[in-house]
């Protein structure tokens, strides 16, 4: 379909598809009340009503206008506007009384309903017409309509699915679900954010209704209608969810509720039409700012419900949340430049910014000057921008004879939270590289405007709440993106899979490929003068050989059960530091096997330290002080230099089955490697399900990378262990004795020779 097809489709269906909604029902309770104006005489219109006159006449409305955060800034809502049906009171002949007062049926005031919210908010809607963008949705700006909802959030409220709505969603017909799962299970606005002193709403917890009623300090039903504290509530979805009662599919979900706000998940794409840039610094011939949207293909002069939207890839950010907790948390950066007085730095009313730029209807002769580059006496998007001084200094003059006193261009980042649209389960998130993956969400650049008016930099947010965790810097287009440490997490999070443990790696991965190299080389010169070796034991006098069981039955079932567990250990604890790549199982089931294994490892190794002390075989393991450091040159020696030329192997001592050079490397191995992999292993378990345990270590910043450096070492030894293995005097003898138990000895030797 082409362009013009589909703007001709749009607006036909914009113009027919109104946001839907019953009309609120009738106050049976309501007192009849008088509509006044600002003075306190009877209103002759509805928009002569007052509502702080109106409504004080009962509430108290000074009280209520300091305890709210709706009426300052550019929240300018009021009491109507939230609580009466359509936001006004319809004051007309045929619904005032005799007395002055409203009739009965023209009072349909109540608790605000979606409508309401949505008429300021952003886009929310009933089940009635599918969604589509309002024709208002880019007018100019007033004071109370901020469309932080859906501009800022890109989320939709509606219970309708998104496959049947007006709106151009790229891969809409994947998109079964509705808008947002709450909406359509009729959980409205309110439900989440209600009045903080609603005596209804004392205790969040289910479980402990019983303070409803039996709380002292709870405020009485009249109290609370007389002075309603508007600070609304913004509870977290654990007010009314048990995260830790589902999720079961999830590795360490206590961990992952503790870090990770739960629109992480169950918001990972809102497909509305969200704004990257707002530029108030400017003025459209239609009397509104310059907007760039972060996720919309737009052709010049397409309605928005033509355009096609691409689902919104949040940035994940650190947001410290009501609890106090600290979670991962999406959000929508929005950049928002405007013209300050520098004298108060009070925001200049955008209408004298139009007003700067356009005269009777079009643009200045200076304007134009500064800012027509074609000379074609029209402003085309591209030239409605401040981006050099010229175009500043121009538009300032403009401002200055319009009676602004210093005006100067500011600029600031707005990180709008992304907490509506919410997906249900089967739209939520659940891939884990998602997250854990070198290239997931939580790196990358995140544009943040693509160019900069009056080149001043926007004022980072409240580190405090909400922590970006990188750096604003400059793009090659002139632009500004947010960039991040290429292996760092947001907020100092150690990540699995995300996190690089770079020193822990370089060390670990030098030392193992220092081996590797050697045992190569080793092998190597050992296959070269191997017909040498070979001439070498012919030449000695034959020696009578003989089988000896060596190695006991639960001596093997215990190796075996090691190595097959440290296999496993070093496989799995690959896929869980790479996640993403294309492994033959996912990173969940990866965590379990790593898990299982870890216990079987554990539980193996306490069983075999119960056996070598209960049969004194511990005495194998610990090497003998009188002549150590000549035995242990001797086989330094010999593997060295002897092993190339068929030299007799060094014997071991008396009663021993191990070499000192062996005895050395397994007290290293039980004593100091051991143990720090199963510390820091369960501490790793326990981070993960215990909070108070990741605050006393400082969640896995040290510990992972010291399990890193372990599972490195490990899997050295490994490669020197295999390698050793082949030196015997056949290159399987030392496999095959710790297969069937017998080793080949000397016969007039009733001690067995070690590797």
């Amino acid at each position: 379909m082409n362009t013009l097809a589909r703007t001709l489709i749009a607006v036909l269906l914009a113009a027919a598809a109104v946001p839907a909604g019953a009309q609120q029902a009738v106050n049976p309770i309501h007192p009849l009340v008088a509509p006044l104006d600002a003075v306190g005489r009877p209103a002759r219109t509805s928009a002569e009503v007052s509502a702080d006159t109106t409504c004080g006449a009962c509430h108290d409305a000074r009280w209520i206008g300091e305890h709210t955060a709706h009426g300052a800034g550019q929240a300018k809502a009021t009491c109507l506007q939230c609580h009466v049906d359509g936001g006004k009171l319809e004051v007309t002949p045929a619904t005032l009384g005799p007395d002055g007062r409203l009739r009965r049926d023209a009072i349909r005031i109540g608790s605000p309903r979606p409508a309401n919210c949505g008429a300021c908010h952003g886009l929310v809607t009933g089940t009635g017409a599918p969604v589509a963008l309002p024709a208002d949705f880019e007018a100019s700006p007033v004071p109370g309509r901020a469309w932080t909802l859906t501009q800022g959030e890109g989320a939709v409220v509606s219970p309708q699915r998104v496959a049947d709505s007006f709106l151009n969603v790229a891969g809409k017909e994947t998109r079964t679900g509705p808008w947002d799962v709450h909406a359509a299970k009729l959980v409205d606005c309110v439900a989440c954010h209600y009045a903080g002193n609603n005596p209804g709403r004392t205790d969040q917890r289910r479980e402990e209704l019983r303070y409803v009623t039996d709380d002292p300090r709870r405020i009485s039903t009249a109290e609370f209608l007389q002075r309603p504290d508007h600070r609304l509530a913004e509870p977290d979805c654990r007010s009314c969810h048990d995260a830790l009662k589902t999720h079961a599919f999830l590795p360490y979900r206590e961990r992952h509720m503790e870090v990770l706000a739960c629109q992480a998940c169950h918001a990972p794409d809102p497909v509305g039409p969200a704004v990257e840039m707002v530029d108030a610094t400017v003025s459209t011939q239609a009397g509104r700012p310059a907007v760039v949207y972060r996720n919309l293909d737009r052709a010049e002069g397409e309605p928005l419900n033509a355009a096609i939207i691409r689902p919104l890839q949040p940035l994940l950010v650190v947001k410290t949340a009501a609890d106090g907790a600290r979670r991962l948390t999406p959000v929508n950066v929005v950049a928002r430049w405007r013209w300050i007085s520098r004298a108060d730095g009070q925001e200049i009313p955008f209408t004298l910014v139009t007003q700067a730029f356009y005269e009777r209807g079009a643009p200045a002769p200076s304007v134009l000057a500064a800012l027509d580059a074609n000379r074609d006496g029209t402003l085309s998007r591209r030239e409605l921008r401040l981006d050099t001084g010229a175009k500043v200094a121009a538009i300032a003059a403009r401002l200055r004879s319009l009676g602004v006193v210093d005006p100067v261009v500011d600029g600031e980042i707005e990180p709008h939270v992304i907490s509506h649209g919410i997906q249900g389960r089967d739209r939520a998130l659940k891939d884990c590289a998602g997250c854990h993956a070198a290239d997931s969400r939580l790196g990358g650049d995140f544009p943040v405007a693509p160019y900069v008016p009056g080149g001043v930099a926007p004022r980072p947010p409240d580190a405090h709440r909400i922590d970006l965790a990188g750096v604003i810097g400059p793009t090659l287009s002139g632009g500004l993106e947010f960039r991040r440490a290429p292996d760092a997490a947001p907020g100092g999070l150690h990540v699995l899979g995300r996190s690089r443990q770079s020193w822990t790696n370089r060390v670990g991965f030098g030392l193992f490929l220092a081996v590797l190299i050697g045992v190569l080389l080793h092998g190597f010169v050992r296959w070269l003068l191997r017909r040498k070796a070979r001439a070498a034991i012919r030449a000695r006098a034959p020696v009578p050989l003989k089988e000896e069981y060596v190695f006991g039955r639960y001596e093997r079932l215990w190796h075996w059960t090691m190595a097959l567990s440290g296999l496993v250990l070093i496989a799995t604890g690959v896929v869980v530091h790479n996640a993403g790549e294309e492994w033959p199982v996912s990173l969940a089931t990866a965590v379990t096997l790593h898990n299982a294994f870890a216990v079987a490892l554990m539980v193996n190794a306490f069983l075999a330290l119960f056996y070598h002390l209960v049969t004194a075989a511990i005495r194998n393991f610990i090497p003998h002080p009188r002549g150590l450091l000549g035995s242990v040159l001797e086989h330094v020696e010999y593997q060295s230099r002897g092993i190339f030329y068929g030299a007799p192997h060094p014997e071991n001592p008396a009663g021993h089955k191990l070499n000192p050079l062996q005895q050395l490397t397994y007290l290293a191995l039980l004593n100091v490697l051991f143990p720090l992999q199963i510390v820091t292993g369960l501490l790793i378990w326990a981070v993960g399900h215990w909070p108070s345990v990741a605050l006393a270590v400082n969640g896995l910043q040290i510990i992972a990378p010291l399990h890193n450096l372990g599972a490195w070492l490990f899997l050295t030894f490994f490669v020197l262990h295999v390698y050793l293995v082949t030196t015997g005097r056949e290159v399987g003898e030392h496999l095959r004795s710790m297969v069937t138990g017998y080793q080949t000895v000397h016969a007039d030797d009733s001690e067995p020779q070690g590797a």
